[in-house]
């Protein structure tokens, strides 16, 4: 029998999912189930479209998002596949520092995936990251 803190966590990440399929939120984020037959919802995908006028400009960058059994009272692991350049994310292999990205590091069970990936892309246009070099487009961790 499951418990009952395993079914907010299905019915916020099927929210999520109907949210990200539809297209509902963000237009210049996405996201969706890497497996569509997952039902465990546990491995997603991401992208973000960079900000006008900086040097993400023009880009997509794809994440890899892991929602583990404790979503949403826990953040999900969030990691970029595509290279890139944010005093947020770990320059070697693509994951958010939690230290240094607010929303994650001061997760709240309401906080959602989109909330995350429009975090990253208001970071990229922030003063501190909107001119910073980037890696070669297309360039993968």
């Amino acid at each position: 029998m499951e418990s009952s803190s395993a079914m907010p966590r299905v019915f916020k990440l099927y929210e999520e999912l109907e949210k990200g399929e539809k297209g509902l939120g963000d237009q210049s984020i996405s996201y969706g189930l890497t497996h569509a037959g997952d039902q465990t919802f546990t491995d997603w995908n991401g992208t973000i479209v960079g900000p006008a006028n900086t040097n993400f400009d023009s880009r997509i960058y794809f994440l890899e998002i892991v929602c583990g059994e404790d979503y949403p009272s826990l953040p999900p692991k969030v990691k970029f596949t595509s290279k890139i350049n944010l005093d947020c994310v770990n320059a070697d292999n693509g994951e958010i520092i939690i230290s240094k990205f607010d929303i994650i590091k001061n997760w709240d069970s309401s906080y959602s995936m989109e909330k995350i990936l429009t975090g990253l892309r208001e970071r990229m246009a922030n003063s501190t990251n909107k001119s910073k070099p980037q890696p070669a487009e297309g360039d993968m961790y």
